[in-house]
């Protein structure tokens, strides 16, 4: 084969080579456009979203998140290629789904745990049920000028991707027509005009281009005759001398840049783990009492308002027992407030080692307590709070000899949604006239808001 057609053949080659690499990047430049298109499209309905929901969210009103998710679902999400939105609490726990079915779950999936955690925005792929899927986050946050923030819950969304690749795929096959034609026409054109011998240092040269590629950094070619081939041979020469310098002390650079990097990277760790450590302390003061590490009357409030809607919404019961120390004022006279901080403290942690994972116990205020039994009926919460006021009552406290009777108690009041009232303020109402009614009674008594006192 002459070198005529060798040249003929490896210009086409190379033009056919340059322009399906040239397709393939104008492909992947298209998908990643589109890929991103379909992220700042989900990370903007994200945003909107969450501007929506904050105050609710912040607020706990979850009638108000399910209309604005009604809403959503009104307007026909698949047009935007959005297969499902959900409010995630700090919890893990669903405040509103557009698949209702899905409320008050527990979200246990990689992505959606790395995106409570995370401060920032996350976008991820994944292949659920069969659907290739692009999932979004949004953590739902508030801040005063010059304080942290205070997150309050986290939008996650899916956006399915089908169209994408339907798209994409049109996309490939008429990039893929236009490729071979430009292939056919740009052959022809290189055979016609790579007419003459490119001989004399081509040889030389791509031997000592091998050998410095290879790590021979004193390979260079020698150059005779001129034309644009000799000025190639010293180009060559001259590029590969400079290289040769500046690889020498490159490496050298690399090795101290390496440093500094890791370096930074300690330090932006060590700065990323003190900004965590002071969101979750802030959240945690944000709704948990300071003496006795139960969440607080503000928490206690919007926790029962959420859990009445979710009880109604799958007609499963709730129910709240709220108890107050007996003659605890006489305690705090004898004794000191100190010791009656102590007694609330270990009251605190009877409460715990008795309830199940899902209660709720909270200090309600002063020396009172209430706990919220989640789908929990009126005979079981009644045996639950017995349990409580013989526990107490048997506890060896000190100073219990100074209280009435020789003992520290406490009297019990027990109210059951839909039972005994119609929502949770008129359930608060109920289980506290019932704590009362248990205090006339003599004390150290349960009390059930739907009976008197035996």
């Amino acid at each position: 084969m002459s070198l005529r057609t060798k040249v003929a053949i490896l210009g086409a080659g190379m033009i056919m080579a340059s322009m399906l690499a040239l397709g393939s990047l104008v492909m992947v430049y298209q998908r990643n456009n589109h890929l991103e298109e379909l992220e700042l499209r989900a990370r903007s309905f994200l945003s909107v979203l969450g501007v929506e929901i904050t105050e609710s969210l912040a607020s706990n009103r979850i009638e108000d998140l399910d209309k604005l998710i009604t809403r959503l679902l009104d307007r026909d999400l698949a047009t935007l290629d959005i297969t499902f939105v959900a409010v995630v609490d700090q919890d893990r726990r669903i405040m509103a789904h557009t698949d209702q079915s899905r409320y008050g779950a527990m979200l246990d999936d990689a992505f959606s745990q790395d995106a409570l955690e995370s401060p920032e925005p996350l976008v991820r792929r994944e292949t659920r049920d069969g659907q290739d899927l692009l999932l979004v986050s949004m953590p739902v946050s508030t801040a005063l000028p010059g304080l942290p923030g205070i997150r309050w819950g986290t939008l996650v969304a899916g956006m399915g991707l089908d169209r994408a690749h339907r798209e994409m795929a049109q996309l490939v096959v008429r990039a893929l027509l236009i490729l071979l034609v430009m292939i056919a026409l740009a052959a022809g054109i290189t055979v016609l005009v790579l007419h003459h011998q490119l001989v004399r240092p081509v040889g030389e040269l791509a031997g000592a281009a091998r050998r410095f590629a290879g790590g021979s950094m004193e390979a260079r070619v020698r150059v005779r005759g001129s034309g644009e081939l000799a000025l190639l041979g010293e180009t060559y020469n001259d590029m590969a001398a400079r290289i040769e310098s500046y690889t020498r002390s490159l490496e050298d650079k690399v090795r101290e840049r390496t440093r500094d990097l890791e370096e930074a990277n300690t330090k932006l760790n060590r700065t990323m783990d003190d900004l965590r450590n002071a969101n979750g302390r802030l959240e945690e003061l944000a709704t948990t009492d300071g003496l006795t590490g139960l969440y607080n009357h503000r928490h206690f409030k919007g926790l029962l308002e959420a859990e009445v809607v979710r009880s109604r919404r799958l007609e499963f019961p709730t129910s709240l027992v709220m108890f107050d120390v007996d003659n605890f004022k006489n305690y705090n006279d004898t004794h000191g407030h100190p010791a009656g901080d102590v007694v609330l403290q270990n009251v605190a942690v009877l409460l715990r080692s008795r309830l199940r994972g899902t209660d709720v116990p909270c200090r309600y205020g002063g020396e009172e307590f209430a706990v919220v039994l989640l789908d929990t009926g009126k005979q079981m919460a009644m045996a639950v709070a017995e349990e409580i006021r013989s526990r107490i009552e048997a506890t060896p406290f000190d100073g219990r000899e100074s209280q009435p009777g020789g003992a520290l108690t406490v009297s019990v009041g027990v109210a059951t949604f839909p039972d005994d009232a119609p929502d949770h303020a008129a359930l608060v109402q109920a289980a506290d006239e019932a704590l009362y009614a248990a205090k006339r009674a003599g004390r150290n008594l349960v009390v059930d808001a739907a009976s008197e006192p035996a």
